[in-house]
């Protein structure tokens, strides 16, 4: 995988993007273990850059690095320019986020569309000219959600600046789902085989792997256009798509994590995590619908947040710190990527569990532990990836 990072014509902006990306996360991660400890009380929009940073910032920025690299061309001033500008762009959108709720958070949201059609889009004509594997589909998945996402994402931050202007309240549901559900569940698949299995990379997907990706991106626009219209009968119908999606995902990467070796701290340990996390994701998700509908807004908040940080944390996190440790060139102890990993496994895993039994002494505890594995990994690859990033 180091190999095919260096590949790229675009490899100054992939770890420029990725080094920004983590020093972003940092933000994300450091309301988080104040929230977790309870010690400072937020308000929402605080919580909101919480999550849009950890989103866009480190989320969809490290998605758009991967498409770079996987979709590999002659690299263009034009894209150089949009990469180098990406995360910044993302920046002023969350400041946006913390300070108002004018017109002035869609219209820096209208921007960030922008960015990410161009990513959508150049990823998409690149794939004319490649053969498509796994990973590859699954990256063409998440941009393509992505781009309904930040659509949807403006309309809501319309519809809060002025609710005169007629925009259907389905957008507030349909949009966290399409993020949550269209873009990071494909999104999760394609990064953790590309972690696992970098080779994966360059072989033709097949009937399987077209249905492992195909499924739950059908699903994802299912649950989408179920919220917008009303009509929850396609919301429940997404719920098989997933499941079979999940079930095919973990039977072709079940021999290989197997035998994935545990002695040294590697790539493949944060994929394995990842390939778990996934259908607890999907299983959470599932628990939801079925329990809750068709009112699922009704769900505890707890459960909300289990989910979030599932495929926030448990998939995306640990499938791109797993790709972060091959392309940083950082001269670390041993004991940092030993740190960063069962930090995070632990960390994420104990405070799901709070989470999902409401016990608020286990968040309590677990927070500080994943949110401080995070943070020794911002300190140790994204100085080296943004010194990389001038080369």
């Amino acid at each position: 995988m180091a190999a095919a990072s260096a590949k790229t014509g675009y490899a100054p902006e992939v770890r420029w993007m990725f080094g920004w990306a983590l020093v972003l996360f940092a933000w994300t991660v450091g309301i988080g273990i104040l929230n977790g400890l309870d010690i400072v009380d937020f308000d929402r929009k605080f919580l909101l850059t919480h999550l849009h940073v950890g989103t866009l910032a480190w989320i969809s920025m490290s998605v758009f690095a991967a498409s770079l690299v996987l979709f590999d061309s002659a690299p263009s001033p034009s894209m150089r320019l949009v990469a180098r500008a990406a995360p910044f762009v993302a920046l002023l959108y969350n400041i946006a986020f913390l300070t108002t709720t004018s017109m002035a958070r869609p219209a820096l949201g209208a921007v960030m569309l922008v960015v990410i059609v161009v990513f959508a889009v150049r990823g998409f004509m690149a794939a004319r000219a490649r053969v498509l594997s796994v990973p590859h589909l699954g990256t063409l998945a998440g941009l393509a959600t992505s781009v309904i996402g930040a659509v949807l994402g403006v309309l809501l931050g319309a519809r809060i600046a002025d609710p005169s202007m007629g925009i259907t309240a389905g957008v507030q549901t349909a949009h966290p789902a399409v993020m949550v559900v269209g873009f990071l569940i494909p999104a999760g698949m394609a990064y953790a085989e590309w972690v696992l299995r970098p080779e994966s990379a360059e072989e033709r997907a097949g009937i399987v792997g077209w249905l492992q990706i195909g499924l739950p991106f059908l699903g994802g626009v299912a649950i989408v256009a179920g919220f917008l219209l009303n009509v929850f009968e396609l919301v429940q119908f997404s719920l098989p798509l997933e499941l079979i999606g999940t079930v095919i995902f973990l039977v072709r990467l079940a021999p290989r994590a197997m035998r994935t070796s545990w002695t040294v701290a590697g790539p493949g340990w944060h994929a394995v995590v990842a390939m778990i996390f996934l259908p607890v994701n999907v299983l959470l998700l599932v628990a939801l619908i079925v329990r809750f509908a068709p009112d699922v807004e009704q769900a505890p908040p707890r459960l909300f947040e289990a989910i979030d940080h599932t495929i926030f944390v448990g998939v995306m996190t640990s499938s791109i710190l797993g790709y972060v440790m091959t392309l940083s060139r950082s001269a670390r102890p041993a004991w940092v990527d030993q740190f960063v990993f069962w930090g995070v496994t632990v960390g994420v895993t104990g405070f799901v569990a709070g989470l999902l039994t409401d016990q608020t002494h286990m968040i309590r505890t677990f927070t500080p532990l994943l949110g401080v594995a995070i943070l020794v990994a911002v300190v140790a690859h994204a100085p080296a990836l943004l010194r990389g990033a001038r080369e």
